[in-house]
């Protein structure tokens, strides 16, 4: 009898423990969630619908609602470079995608905005990596030209296909680079359009003869030019000066695989940037820390919503774009670097 009575209160005591430990278990858990913020409102400011930056845009939003269903987030549209800057400016969204390198877009905006100043009030930092952008410096058979020294050195008369702010600084820098300028170009008889040459309507121009040459950037392939079967040729970008130069703001080294488009007949040297997700830089550390976390419990999603995402939510990917801000000084949010510490991924 006292061994039954013994092993019945051994019984007795194993369940309790048990129901105990899982009260607490419950109880951490609780405790877990309540720890991050709660009921938050964010607003994420994508460019244009139908864009690349728009889709990932929406499913940065699209993941961090459900990985926590209590927060109201919101992706917009705002139509274009123009109004994404002026949405920054109001203060209209916490998060944004960066369209192009900082220096290009203080260079390009800043003097259109006298009367603030355009440096602070558009401050940001760093939150993830999202896509590569490569530039394409495209130029149609018929020219005849093989790079874009050639269109200096002969004077050529481009009609351009760029967009009004980072494109046609880019531009403008290459041409600095060989020794000439736009206004000089133009006495050439050079013309520039107004037109995103990775953009059905980019390619329609080029195919039309409205413009022979452009530049902008995509992520790869550009999916504009996919269908592509008239002449068309991408200009290396190559040059040391020139690459070591673009590097300094925020590009890098790559290589257009010849079979990118069909276009092509070899590889093409070119560089990219990296898109960011960014932030103003008040935004608390803690709301920053979750939304890394929620893009990286969500990254199947992500990367299945938008292909981009693959080669960038990587350790890898972040410790480049991590050393890449140490030469441009547009460094990651506190809240960003406190996740990737916390995964072994930065000292």
């Amino acid at each position: 009898m006292r061994i039954k009575r013994t092993a019945s209160l051994a019984v007795l005591i194993m369940i309790l423990s048990a129901v105990l430990l899982t009260n607490c278990r419950g109880q951490e858990q609780t405790a877990s969630s309540e720890d991050r913020p709660q009921n938050i409102t964010l607003t994420i400011l994508g460019f244009m619908t139908g864009t690349t930056f728009q889709m990932r845009s929406d499913a940065i939003a699209e993941a961090i609602r459900l990985e926590y269903p209590d927060w109201t987030v919101n992706s917009i549209a705002p139509g274009g470079e123009s109004q994404l800057v002026s949405q920054r400016i109001a203060g209209e969204g916490e998060f944004f995608l960066t369209p192009y390198v900082r220096q290009l877009e203080l260079e390009a905006q800043a003097p259109l905005h006298p009367d603030i100043d355009y440096d602070k009030v558009t401050a940001y930092n760093l939150v993830v990596p999202t896509a590569p952008q490569y530039i394409h410096f495209v130029a149609l058979g018929k020219t005849g030209l093989t790079s874009i020294r050639e269109i200096v050195e002969q004077k050529y008369p481009f009609k351009i296909g760029v967009g009004p702010g980072g494109s046609r600084m880019q531009l403008e820098k290459i041409l600095e680079y060989y020794g000439a300028s736009l206004e000089e170009a133009e006495t050439w008889g050079a013309k520039t359009e107004f037109v995103i040459i990775t953009s059905p309507n980019g390619v329609e121009a080029l195919q039309s003869g409205i413009i022979d040459t452009g530049i902008s950037w995509s992520g790869l392939p550009c999916p504009a030019f996919m269908g592509v079967t008239f002449n068309l040729d991408i200009l290396p970008i190559d040059d040391t000066g020139l690459v070591d130069y673009l590097k300094s703001i925020g590009y890098y080294e790559v290589t257009i695989p010849v079979e990118t488009y069909s276009f092509l007949t070899e590889d093409v040297p070119t560089v990219a940037s990296v898109s960011h997700l960014a932030v103003r830089p008040e935004l608390s550390e803690d709301i920053v820390y979750y939304v890394v976390k929620a893009i990286f419990n969500q990254k199947d999603f992500l990367i299945a919503a938008q292909a981009d995402f693959a080669g960038q939510l990587t350790p890898e990917a972040v410790v480049n774009s991590i050393e890449i801000s140490q030469t441009t000084g547009i460094f990651f949010h506190p809240g960003a670097l406190k996740f990737f510490r916390e995964n072994g991924w930065i000292d």
